[in-house]
């Protein structure tokens, strides 16, 4: 049976049974529930209008995506050039990302798996 109690669940039609659907009346300025396949139509319970945002904000350190087993990934470049901070390995897995003052590189030491980053 059809749950047609206010703020809970979906909506349906009791001519058709099929889904109401919601829509703003703008002549009226309200939320109504309507149904596609005939007229019917029906007001929505004033605890219905309540509008929920969410706002999420990010760090830096958020944005870096960490991959534990980055070091045998062998689709990533890798680069011999390079001087661990940790144990001065010269062998590690890089990532770029462009930014707006260069690019970055996230390097992970093939070795003792230390991550640093480096600006261009």
């Amino acid at each position: 049976m059809a749950n047609n109690r206010p703020g809970r669940g979906l909506k349906f039609c009791p001519e058709t049974n099929d889904l109401l659907y919601p829509r703003e009346n703008k002549e009226l300025r309200k939320l109504e529930y309507y149904c596609k396949n005939c007229d019917y139509v029906e007001d929505s319970d004033r605890r219905e209008w309540c509008v929920y945002i969410s706002e999420t904000t990010f760090s830096s350190k958020d944005k870096t995506i960490i991959v534990h087993d980055v070091i045998a990934d062998p689709t990533l470049p890798r680069t011999k050039d390079v001087n661990c901070p940790n144990c001065h390995h010269n062998e590690a897995v890089f990532i770029s990302e462009s930014t707006e003052k260069g690019m970055t590189l996230y390097f992970n030491c093939v070795a003792c798996r230390y991550r640093w980053k480096d600006y261009i």
